[in-house]
């Protein structure tokens, strides 16, 4: 028995021992600041390890790994509390709040039957018109083939109650986008309603087609259409990452029905085969936007592997149902060469990232294979551009947006692949004409061009976010120089604008990421102000900061540091304390800031 004793005290001093050594669950408390998990991936950025951020507080959890907006976070703490702000404290809550991604996998009600939200047939009719005017074809959204879907638009407007449920699901989605497009006088004006009740009133009534006719289950490709469509027009009021999730969705639903696959080869009519290309490659081009949008980083390594062949250079009169042959593409303008030049772009995307992956330290990308890769682009591109006649609004709009996409990409593959070649950091980046050519980026020209004004509603999709973060971060780093006060007028323009629309450009993580990044920008050009307004008249920081200079290139009594910096403006810690690394040289780090850009897609505005 004593035995016995000995061995059961020993396996408890040994299980009491283990329970000792295992690590404690991390608690949050509701006033801490949130925790952050960064975990280390294999190369695929110029041969150094990617950093994955997981920032968390208490159940709640966000994951990014594009490099820009990770290591923001890792560096601003501020951003990192901003992004994990509870919905209900967001201080600027949209009005179109209840515009969102959510509906989609809605139940079926027997008490909401889809065609008891079609609109009457006038109404249905505007909206027919304002679509085919505003949307189809611009911004490189062209998806129907109208001498067919106008006839089953038309069927369904004369008889609800008959509709087959996809049809009903695309006439919903038209009619969604087609009030999106409009502000909210134009559309009392115009269908005699308030717009917020009709957006609620259609975006039901999608919901509810796709839940009544099981499309989860059984998807269609008119069923896909309207999906594609609809989530389209969901960024003019929300941005939120349920969009690009549900972009996942309309992928996977596109793979269920073959259409990863081109037409040709499964046996399929060359109408149908050229219609399916048409949404496939919309859906590709779309879902290239999520590193920029929601700071993850491009998967769609689909644009280069998949075999479906780019749709034709085609009006819609080009094709029909009962044709035999494919179509001979058109030299000239068509309804599909902006869809065309918006396709190009994306690809050239996902090119210049694969290059830039495969790069390490002792390999660089050379500049001049960047260079010939863009040149390739700019010459297709201005090819389709020739053929534009600018006194048409949509040919005037696709060629400004098409070389405004063009000038963003340039730039910022040209600064991330300047870094690559591991040049000098201070000299090519933070410098002013950089700057100059970023607050040049920030607000399209087009958005003043009064022959585009239908066409607004498609700025508000696409926020300039990687610009708008390069600017913030420059103001923080140099926030004194000739073309600061420029950027502020920029900045403030671009807050402000995003403020006063319905739109959800202030929603979603990098919307926070921007706002803080402002916030500390802020202050750093008001203390400056203060320090040089306490100054003496003719006395220049620099002389005021050799009198207390110390070892260390550390100023007395809240001086100067070494760089020229306000050293009260950064605290005891100096440059540190902002979050910012400085190079060997002294200079604050920029390649940072420009081994984050990520190349992102071509956006139309």
């Amino acid at each position: 028995m004593a035995d016995v004793a000995t061995r059961i005290s020993r396996l408890e001093k040994s299980l009491a021992q283990a329970q000792r050594q295992q690590p404690r669950p991390e608690t949050t408390e509701p006033n801490r600041t949130p925790s952050r998990s960064k975990s280390t991936l294999p190369s695929t950025f110029n041969g150094r390890s990617r950093e994955d951020i997981l920032v968390q507080k208490g159940s709640s959890s966000q994951y990014f790994n594009e490099v820009f907006l990770s290591r923001v976070i890792e560096e601003e703490h501020n951003v990192e509390s901003a992004l994990m702000t509870p919905r209900m404290e967001s201080p600027h809550p949209a009005p179109s709040l209840s515009i969102n991604a959510l509906g989609i996998l809605s139940s079926p009600s027997s008490s909401a039957l889809p065609s008891h939200y079609h609109p009457p047939k006038q109404t249905a009719v505007k909206l027919w018109t304002i679509y085919i005017n505003n949307v189809e074809g611009c911004s490189g959204l062209k998806l129907l083939h109208l001498p067919t879907d106008e006839i089953k638009m038309y069927s369904i407007v004369d008889d609800p109650a008959m509709a087959p449920l996809d049809d009903l699901a695309l006439n919903f989605a038209i009619y969604f986008a087609a009030i999106s497009t409009l502000d909210d006088d134009e559309a009392q004006v115009t269908l005699g309603q308030d717009k917020q009740t009709l957006l609620l009133r259609f975006k039901i009534g999608l919901e509810q087609s796709f839940a009544h006719g099981d499309f989860l289950n059984s998807p269609t490709v008119t069923g896909l259409h309207a999906l594609a469509i609809y989530l389209s027009a969901l960024r003019v009021h929300n941005c939120g990452k349920g969009i690009w999730i549900l972009d996942g969705l309309a992928i996977r639903i596109a793979h269920a029905l073959g259409l990863h696959r081109d037409g040709k080869g499964l046996g399929l009519s060359p109408f149908q085969s050229e219609i399916r290309r048409r949404l496939w490659w919309h859906l590709l081009s779309r879902d290239i936007r999520a590193g920029e949008d929601y700071g993850l980083q491009n998967t769609s390594s689909l644009l280069l592997t998949s075999d479906v062949g780019l749709p034709a250079n085609i009006d819609d009169t080009d094709i029909s149902p009962d044709m035999q042959q494919p179509p001979e593409p058109k030299v000239g303008w068509t309804a599909m060469t902006f869809s065309l030049i918006n396709i190009d772009l994306a690809k050239t995307v996902q090119k210049l990232l694969t290059l830039a992956a495969s790069s390490s330290p002792s390999s660089p990308p050379r500049e001049e294979i960047r260079a010939q890769i863009m040149k390739e682009c700019k010459i297709r591109m201005e090819h389709w551009l020739s053929h534009c006649n600018l006194v048409i609004p949509q040919h005037r709009l696709a060629l400004a947006c098409s070389r405004f996409a063009f000038r963003k990409l340039d730039f910022t593959t040209r600064l991330q692949w300047d870094l690559l070649r591991n040049t000098d950091s201070q000299a090519n980046f933070a410098t002013e004409a950089n700057l100059v050519e970023a607050l040049d980026l920030i607000f399209p020209r087009i958005n003043d061009d009064e022959l585009l004004k239908q066409y607004a509603w498609a700025g508000k999709i696409y926020p300039q976010y990687h610009v708008t973060m390069y600017v913030l971060w420059h103001l923080c780093v140099q926030p004194e120089g000739p073309n600061a006060d420029r950027a502020w007028q920029a900045i403030e323009r671009s807050f402000s604008d995003s403020m006063r629309d319905d739109s959800a450009t202030r929603l979603g993580s990098k919307s926070s990421v921007l706002a803080a990044l402002r916030a500390k920008a802020m202050l750093i050009r008001q203390r400056i102000r203060e320090r040089n307004a306490g100054m003496s008249i003719g006395e220049h920081p620099s002389a005021v900061a050799e009198d207390r200079f110390q070892d260390g290139g550390r100023f007395r009594d809240g001086g100067f540091h070494g760089d020229g910096f306000p050293a009260h403006l950064l605290g005891d810690a100096g440059v540190d304390e902002l979050g910012f690394d400085r190079s060997e040289d002294g200079w604050l780090n920029w390649e940072a800031l420009v081994q984050s850009f990520q190349l992102n897609s071509p956006e139309t505005f």
